[in-house]
Formats: structure tokens, sequence, C-alpha cells
């Protein structure tokens, strides 16, 4: 089970599209976390799983404080022994320095980054309070980071109406050594009136079938999610983990916000669509068997018999992501809000997708034919040679 720490609605940045708004600056008690570790095991026992996965989140959760920090992951460890406990935090990057590297390493932190591909492309919406572009220090940063050591995972936003530099983007990519996850962006918070999201969205469709050609035309040793899970699941390699994706909403994952109510989603800590209720008032196992937590599970067996009935792609898709679908159609039991351009997407990657990946590994497999031809041919002249000196 992922727990996602809404640990503070504080940010240096001002990104144009935050799904937490503008609302007050409001930090997570340390009491409430102590009361989530303290009644985690009945819940995690319940639900049959010895996986504990804990996402620090916000705004800035940087700003929180590493002191504090330590605290929460010290008693979460102490109280959770016997379970597997992960520890994972999704910041702008901004303000990493050595200190902040070496207590990632320390306690052996996930970090993710929010980085919106090229400087340019990232300029546009992820500026400081100020006013001044980011993109540059991120990259620093992400490079301090790598020379230390750590793994970082990039997520980027897509934002944008108009289409891309596909091939700038992948080369960037490529030239940082990125692994990113990107999504196209929510209309909520600050992207609330957002009016072109269905064009966005479809431009996000674009890119990523522009992404997927450009990675398995070079190699096809690229991660770009979902891409790569699409696909392994389509195959049926592995199941999709994208939670917009796999139907695991108000099962697989809980949120707790600043002021210790609990939901099903990180992005709903403005909006407040469908909490479970308090933490300072109810146990966390009631909050997980809430009337709102069991009607959100309950969209999974709602959706195969109503919108999405008869739909070949339930399996990879699950009716899409449950916060977007209550967000924009103000009813939980509706579809995807993208669904007919998801259902094209994934048409595409079943039929041109999948024949772009066959050439690439037929390609492939003739590399790897002339490399053992060349190789054998090698030996013989090496062993001729050892021959003609005998």
């Amino acid at each position: 089970m992922q727990i996602i720490l809404k640990m503070t609605t504080a940010c240096n940045l001002n990104c144009i599209y935050c799904s937490e708004g503008d609302q007050p600056a409001e930090t997570l008690p340390e009491e409430i976390f102590f009361k989530l570790v303290d009644e985690l095991p009945p819940l995690l026992d319940h639900i049959g799983t010895k996986d504990a996965e804990f996402l620090f989140h916000g705004g800035e959760p940087m700003l929180y404080g590493r002191d504090n920090l330590k605290r929460l992951i010290d008693r979460a460890k102490d109280n959770l022994r016997g379970y597997n406990v992960r520890f994972l935090m999704q910041t702008n990057g901004t303000l990493i320095d050595d200190d902040w590297i070496k207590f990632f390493a320390a306690e052996e932190i996930g970090v993710g980054v929010s980085l919106d591909g090229y400087p340019a492309l990232h300029d546009a919406n992820r500026r400081t309070k100020s006013d001044e572009p980011t993109a540059e220090k991120i990259l620093a940063n992400l490079k301090r980071m790598r020379a230390a050591g750590l793994s970082v995972g990039t997520l980027m936003v897509f934002n944008s109406p108009e289409a891309v530099d596909a091939q700038k983007l992948f080369d960037f990519i490529q030239e940082h050594e990125l692994h990113p996850k990107i999504h196209s962006v929510v209309p909520c918070g600050r992207a609330a009136n957002e009016k072109h999201s269905a064009e966005i969205y479809g431009a996000w469709v674009e890119l990523m079938k522009r992404l997927f050609e450009l990675s398995l035309a070079r190699d096809g040793a690229d991660v770009i999610e979902p891409l790569d899970e699409l696909v392994d699941a389509i195959l049926g390699v592995a199941p999709v983990r994208e939670c917009s994706f796999n139907g695991s909403c108000g099962e697989g994952f809980i949120s707790v916000y600043p002021d210790g109510e609990v939901g099903f989603c990180g992005r709903d800590n403005l909006a407040r669509l469908l909490t479970y209720g308090n933490l300072r008032d109810k146990t966390l196992l009631e909050l997980y068997n809430s009337a709102n937590a069991k009607r959100i599970r309950a969209r999974q067996a709602y959706l195969p018999n109503h919108d999405c009935k008869g739909c070949a792609d339930w399996n990879l898709c699950h009716g899409g992501c449950a916060f977007e679908a209550v967000n924009v159609f103000g009813k939980l039991e509706a579809k995807y809000p993208h669904c007919e351009a998801r259902k094209k997407f994934i048409a595409w990657l079943r039929t041109d997708g999948l024949k772009l990946l066959k050439s690439a590994l037929v390609r492939e497999k003739v590399k790897r034919r002339n490399a053992i031809r060349i190789k054998r041919q090698l030996r013989g002249e090496i062993e001729q040679l050892g021959e003609n000196h005998a």
C-alpha cells in the first residue's frame, strides 16, 4: 500500500497548473503521522500486504525539514518492524543540496523530481514566486544526486494544447539520461479552469506516439512511462502499475492531508471531493472502510456494467482516473473524461505500435547475428594466424 503524505501546502515555486491552488500554507502535524503509523499494521493485515510505501508529497515536502522528516521516518521504522517499509519523495528539486543528498542516501529515500522537459518547455510552467526559471538549477541538482550514487526518477506534466518539439524532448531525455513519467495536466487547482484539457490530452497522445517511434528507431532501450507499462500489458508481460490505468483507487492508495483528513488521491487535497473522514476522530481502519472508500472501490464493479460495458480495453484502462471522473463530471460513477482519445491511443499501440516494436526487434536480431558472424570471423582469423606462426 502507498500512503501519500501531503506534508505541507507551502511551496517555493509558483507553477501555473499546481493542483494545490492558492490555499494558505498548512503543515501535517507530527501527532497525525504518529497516529497513522501506530494504526497502520491492522490496516495492512486487513488488506493482506506486508508492503508500506510512504510518499512525502506537497506543496514542496522539503520545506518540512530534514530533522522533522527524520523523526517521522524513525517512528515508522520502529512501529512497522516485520513489514516492508519504503520511503519516497516527490520534489520540485530546487532546494536540494549536499546535506539533503546525504539524508536521501542515509534514509534510502527514493526521489522523484518534477521536470517538464527541456528548459524552454519546463520554464513556461514551473517558475519561482519571483518569476525566475528553474530548469537549469534542477538539472544541476539531478547531476549532483547521480554523482552521489542516487537513482532519481523524473515526472513531466504535459501542459500544452500545441505540439511540442518531440525530437528535441527525446534528445533532452537522452542527453540527461532521464527515465521520465509523462502525463497530461489535470484540470484542478490552478488549472481548474483549463478550457483546453481535451486538446492537451490529444497533443499528449501524439507526443507519446512520436516518442515511442523515436525510442524504437534508436534501440528501444529508453524507459518512458506510461509507454513501457502499456506495451508490457498489451504483450501480457506485466500489468500497468500507473494508478490512472490499473483501477486501484481506494484500495492500494490512501492520502493524508495536512489537517488530518484522509482521502483516496493526493490531487484531491484542495477540492476534497470524496474524503473518508479525519484521523483525529477515527481509526485508520475505520476510515479505509468508510462509505466513500467503499464507494470508490465499488467503481471497479460498476463501470464494466455501465459506461465501460463491452470495452475491449478494460484490462488496460479500468475506467481511468477516478479523481478526474468526479472532478470533471461531478460523479464517481463515470468513465475517464478522455476515454475516446485513450482508446484510440491504445488501439494505435496494439497495431502500429506493435509493428514498430516487431521491426525494432528484427533489426536487433539482425545486429546480433552480424555481431556473432563478425566474432566468428575474427576468431577464425586469429586461429589461422596461430597456425601460421606454429
